[in-house]
């Protein structure tokens, strides 16, 4: 048992390392995650069971196949049902739009390479040429669609069916074609494409080949069929699948198979790359494929490094879509995007005193008002959560769960005696320095001692997630980019970066139990039990998660964005009214 745990926390460990998209803590991951772990493939990991967030499974001549209760998010709304998924028939949503016009859009930062499979920035998977390339699915977005939410769907697949809790066949679109700027006639997709390239991704010599750290092989079944092998259940498999940057390459269209540089991008999405300028400019226009192709006849991404030049170009008309950074600003917020995983984290260190005893962290965690903390140093640009990417909204504890445990519901009585502790944190931005210093006062109030050690991101990374060397941590979590790759390197007692060093059975079986769970529905039970679980513990909690912040233009129509995951696909149902 051991052994098996050991490797499913690796395996969390790297899932988090690949996937993050925060400014201020991908800084953080750099320093945190060099020499990564080795993965032995011949110890049996831990199961981790994938969940049902993805197409929906359909019939097929495979015998004993496992098939999900199917739901069409056309038809029922995830706010009612723990189970979205898409009609059987792939055929999207028709919109009584306005076609034409060109969408405007910023990048923040420059891309190093053309190939897609090296490119971990989202400036070349979502805010760039990149979303001329598909995927074997896609998360889904539309009114219907409640954020924060990792539900999928097919994107160059028609359909899935689970063989078993470790093999997947995919039956894919062969209706898709490639497209490129200088022809309008290739070849279709088909199974050999995707197989070339997800084993190209999982190719050890790929920087983040650790996203498909669970595939253990691919295999053409047929002219329209593939098979995907695990070497191990993983709940969040689909999460991989669905990630913007996991894209499809032609390779019949490709002359060096292990590097992409000067040959035209070769796409199956509905666009292709009309423009290119290097570290400036980009563009990409409406290829008109059937059976509903976008409204918009070409996007431009504009790359723009400078705040200020970002926020000018958005306030005189230049750019449409705006992620504010100031939410000071004037400026009309037209979407408030949870952000589960990103934000202000308190942790205690229940190795040494005070905080290995119990009723001392409960006093500590009493004390706290996460209220006031978002309302002062988030601008009531925040909520609670407790710290991990959740795959559904109703995974994030609702008030009337969380508000009991903290001040000032709980009023806890002083200590007779001040306590000394050292918080530990680091230059986050001045969000993350207001919060420690608001949550220094609030732990003052009850009698302890604090004294705040700011420290360099090197230092931070080095006492705090390999040494856990602290008291009390404050600033931003764990890298993530879904909830296994957080609770189990994290919250599992053995995992690797288990920086409160708690030692908790109960949880322990919660998170596995969790990760072996297929149902949405009864996956969600259990993680409202961890929920409970932890709030009572008070190991590490968020008192302050990230909302960001967007602006758009008024004719900007239909505009249902999810973000998650490096998703791009929204941009296909928007339209401009001008």
């Amino acid at each position: 048992m051991k052994n098996f745990m050991h490797l499913a926390i690796i395996f969390g460990l790297i899932a988090g390392f690949v996937s993050f998209a925060c400014t201020d803590q991908s800084k953080l991951e750099q320093e945190i995650f060099e020499n990564q772990p080795s993965v032995n493939a011949d110890i049996t990991p831990l199961p981790t069971i994938g969940i049902n967030l993805s197409p929906k499974a359909t019939s097929s001549p495979i015998q004993n196949t496992v098939t999900p209760t199917p739901l069409s998010i056309e038809n029922g709304s995830p706010d009612k049902s723990l189970e979205p998924a898409i009609p059987i028939n792939k055929i999207p949503p028709i919109f009584k739009g306005k076609r034409g016009g060109t969408l405007k859009l910023i990048s923040k930062h420059y891309f190093d390479s053309l190939d897609p499979h090296e490119n971990y920035s989202g400036a070349h998977s979502t805010w760039g040429l990149g979303i001329i390339y598909q995927r074997l699915l896609k998360f889904s977005n539309g009114p219907n669609i409640t954020l924060p939410s990792k539900a999928t769907e097919c994107d160059a697949c028609s359909s899935w069916q689970m063989v078993d809790n470790k093999t997947f066949i995919f039956d894919v679109d062969t209706n898709i074609r490639w497209v490129s700027e200088e022809a309008d006639d290739m070849k279709r997709l088909l199974p050999e494409d995707i197989k070339f390239s997800l084993d190209r991704q999982i190719d050890k010599n790929q920087e983040h080949s650790n996203r498909f750290h669970m595939v253990r092989s691919i295999d053409v079944k047929s002219k329209n069929q593939i098979q995907i092998n695990l070497n191990v259940p993983d709940a969040d498999f689909f999460i991989s699948l669905a990630d913007g940057r996991s894209k499809l390459l032609s390779k019949s269209n490709i002359n060096n198979l292990t590097k992409i540089e000067s040959a035209p991008p070769i796409g199956s999405g509905p666009w292709r790359l009309s423009k290119l300028v290097d570290d400036s400019y980009s563009s990409v226009e409406n290829v008109y494929s059937a059976p509903n192709p976008p409204y918009l006849d070409s996007i431009e991404f504009h790359i723009i490094t400078d705040p200020q030049a970002r926020l000018s170009a958005y306030s005189v008309g230049l750019i449409d879509v705006y992620k504010i950074e100031n939410s000071l600003s004037e400026l009309d917020i037209a979407l408030e995007n949870p952000e589960p995983g990103l934000g202000f984290e308190i942790a205690f260190n229940t190795a040494k005193p005070p905080f290995d005893d119990d009723h001392t962290r409960f006093l500590a965690r009493s004390s706290i008002n996460p209220d006031e903390i978002i309302q002062k140093a988030w601008d009531n640009y925040a909520f609670f959560s407790l710290g991990f990417v959740t795959n559904h909204p109703s995974w994030i504890p609702d008030r009337s769960d969380w508000e009991s445990y903290f001040y000032p519901f709980q009023h806890p009585e002083a200590l007779k005696t001040n306590i000394p502790i050292a918080i530990t944190t680091s230059d986050f931005g001045s969000r993350y320095k207001k919060s420690a210093e608001i949550a220094s006062q609030q732990l003052t109030a009850v009698g302890f001692d604090p004294i705040i050690n700011f420290v360099n991101r090197r230092q931070y990374a080095e006492k705090v997630w390999r040494q856990s060397d602290f008291d009390v941590l404050m600033g931003p979590t764990f890298p993530q980019s879904s909830t296994n790759s957080f609770v189990i390197p994290v919250l599992h007692s053995q995992g690797e970066w288990n920086t409160s060093n708690h030692k908790d059975l109960r949880l322990d079986e919660l998170i596995e139990k969790q990760s072996q769970e297929y149902n949405l529905e009864k996956r969600s039970e259990i993680i409202h039990k961890i929920n409970t679980h932890l709030l009572e513990k008070s190991y590490r909690f968020m008192p302050a998660t990230e909302k960001s912040l967007w602006a758009w233009t008024e004719d900007l129509k239909n505009m249902h964005p999810n973000f998650s995951g490096f998703e791009y696909s929204h941009w296909e149902r928007v339209w401009l009214d001008r």
